[in-house]
């Protein structure tokens, strides 16, 4: 890992600054419509950076990292996993290392490569490289979006950091909301890129590279998911084979470091197999950690990770959760999210990290997993159902059911089957909040577009590689909720205790063999995951024989008891979205959300989430 958080403890954001380098030396193109030169700011010239948490390369890992003659320099936030392979070629090729960094070789592969540099790195990264002779300036994002990247173009210079919060402690950008994205993030959970709740501020997205030099600005992939078929069907056992090989692999490269690394389990498969194979690789008993839920045993998975420990001999620990660590956490939790999103539980990974990092620097985990092998119920069964009867439905027959309906399985029904196409089907199933529900909550004075869920509709690439239904919906998760949802609360909870989150399923090596699966070994009759029931010799019988089941806090009997009075505070605070809400309008809806026996309640938490970010990060 390098410098965590080095773009805001170290040296606030990295920025084009409209001055010449202080060292005379030429500093290349100026930035686009202002003569501007890039350079890197004085700050940083002046104090260097020392890493905040490091990983590999503890004694001269620090960065900047520059090339032998100091013309091209690199920052990077992340891994890289096949570094040794790669070090080992360019130093055939004559280049010479300052540092045992693994980022090292993304500089001297760009000297080679220029932007093409980005193909041959496994790893996950927000990335950027100074190129001082040419004037130009790289960044970039890995496949999967493990990482996140964001920018900002200001009348002082263009910026860049890991998280919005860098961004806005610079004072050049001011901190003011995005309404349309907040619309995005009301009606679906979270806010895809590039779009972010900020005015102002983008995010960079997955698998996408960024380019400023003497002629613009310019945006475009290295890499986008496309299913494909990779020759004629092969048994079954050959596919599973070949992945276990694979991920086994994988987590080798993840757990190189020069420091301790643990595992997080949740009695879950996907968790569950990472720690055993990391467990077979490690030189000592593996530290695993979970989070439990003593005063709710109907969502506490303890047991299952007990066994699963058990079966590895890891040095285990839990961390209990209860309802009053809600409000304990919640302001510092969301301040440290950035930006709202409802797709992952934050509070509980803030706890889960909190715990993983008195005793280790990096985790490994099993994220990615469902989104590559179709491992979320509804992709399958219900979403068949509903698309069936979109044949014979009308759409304009749904209308009026899909405004008035209140039961959440209903309106889901309901709103799939009024969408006016298929796509527009697709992202009904991320629903929270309809537009007459926004509209009856929010002042009018704010709305200003209505993007909803459009940000959601797939890369017509990517679209037209789907060989069935089911991979549609997939690369919906893939492309939208992993990377701007699930991965950004993970890697923002994680990175709030200077605590590294590895990925051994989102490798590279697995993305490609993913991408060329037959879709049956994705998901069997009703089995799903099914490639992954082959490497059930792996664990416990109580984790093998369990159904998926997600990490969830028990919202309802939460925010329906002790919270209560907690929401209702946040929410219809007079000062509560800056005034934006109408007050007796919510405390209806609230009154009736609480009432219902939605367990999830969805709609009360991301209005909660929504305020708090508020609070914490526009409000003044």
């Amino acid at each position: 890992m390098r410098h965590r958080r080095y773009f805001q403890r170290r040296t606030g954001p990295g920025f084009l600054h409209p001055s010449a380098p202080e060292d005379g030396r030429s500093a290349g193109a100026p930035r686009p419509g202002r003569g501007a030169r890039p350079v890197l700011s004085r700050e940083r010239r002046r104090t260097g950076v020392t890493p905040a948490r490091t990983i590999i390369d503890l004694t001269t890992g620090a960065q900047p990292i520059a090339n032998e003659d100091e013309s091209i320099l690199l920052v990077c936030n992340g891994e890289i996993y096949n570094h040794r392979e790669l070090r080992a070629g360019l130093e055939s090729r004559g280049h010479r290392f300052r540092t045992r960094t693994d980022v090292e070789v993304a500089l001297h592969l760009y000297e080679d490569l220029g932007e093409g540099c980005l193909d041959p790195l496994n790893g996950m990264f927000g990335i950027a490289i100074l190129d001082l002779r040419q004037g130009r300036l790289l960044l970039a994002r890995d496949r999967a979006g493990m990482k996140p990247l964001y920018t900002a173009s200001t009348a002082q210079g263009f910026l860049f950091a890991s998280e919005p919060r860098a961004l806005l402690s610079s004072g050049l950008v001011e901190p003011s909301p995005d309404w349309a994205g907040i619309d995005t993030y009301l009606a679906v959970g979270y806010t895809p890129a590039p779009r972010t709740c900020y005015r102002g501020i983008e995010k960079l997205p997955a698998g996408h590279y960024l380019v400023i030099d003497r002629n613009g600005v310019r945006r475009q992939s290295y890499w986008k998911l496309r299913y494909r078929s990779d020759g004629p069907r092969r048994p079954d056992s050959e596919y599973a084979g070949e992945l276990r090989q694979l991920l086994d692999a994988a987590v080798r490269t993840h757990l190189d470091a020069d420091v301790e690394l643990g595992a997080w389990v949740s009695g879950g498969w996907d968790s569950s197999l990472v720690a055993a194979l990391a467990a077979r690789q490690a030189s000592r008993p593996l530290k695993t950690f979970s989070i439990v839920f003593p005063d709710h045993p109907d969502v506490d998975e303890g047991r299952y990770a007990r066994a699963l420990t058990a079966s590895i001999g890891s040095d285990h620990h839990e961390i209990e959760f209860r309802a009053e660590d809600v409000p304990r956490l919640f302001s510092t939790a969301v301040c440290r999210l950035g930006e709202p999103c409802l797709a992952s539980p934050c509070l509980l990974l803030y706890a889960l990290s909190s715990l993983a990092a008195q005793s280790v620097k990096a985790v490994v985990s099993g994220e990615g997993s469902d989104e590559l092998f179709a491992g979320y119920e509804w992709l399958q069964h219900d979403a068949d159902v509903y698309y069936r009867l979109r044949r014979v439905v009308p759409p304009w027959l749904c209308l009026l059911p899909a405004v008035r309906a209140t039961d959440l399985r209903w309106r889901r029904l309901w709103r799939v089957l009024a969408a006016p196409d298929t796509l527009a089907a697709d992202a009904e199933w991320y629903r929270v909040f309809a537009p007459r529900e926004i509209d009856s909550i929010i002042s009018p004075e704010v709305r200003n577009g209505r993007p909803d869920v459009s940000p959601l509709r797939l890369d017509p690439e990517t679209l037209d590689s789907c060989r069935d239904p089911l991979e549609r919906r997939l690369a919906l998760e893939f492309t939208r909720r992993l990377p701007e949802g699930i991965l950004m609360v993970a890697d923002r909870m994680s990175m709030a205790h200077s605590l590294e989150l590895r990925m051994p399923f989102l490798d590279a090596t697995i993305l490609e063999f993913s991408a060329a699966l037959p879709p049956d070994m994705r998901r069997r009759g009703s089995q799903e995951k099914y490639i992954l029931s082959f490497m059930r010799d792996l664990l416990p019988p109580e984790v093998s024989s369990r159904k998926k089941f997600g990490l969830l806090a028990p919202m309802r009997q939460y925010l329906t008891g002790s919270l209560r009075n907690f929401l209702f505070d946040l929410l219809l605070d007079p000062g509560a979205l800056g005034g934006s809400l109408d007050r007796k309008a919510l405390e209806r809806w609230l009154r009736r959300w609480l009432a219902r026996p939605d367990p999830y309640l969805r709609r009360p938490w991301s209005l909660a989430i929504l305020a708090g970010w508020w609070n914490s990060c526009l409000r003044r």
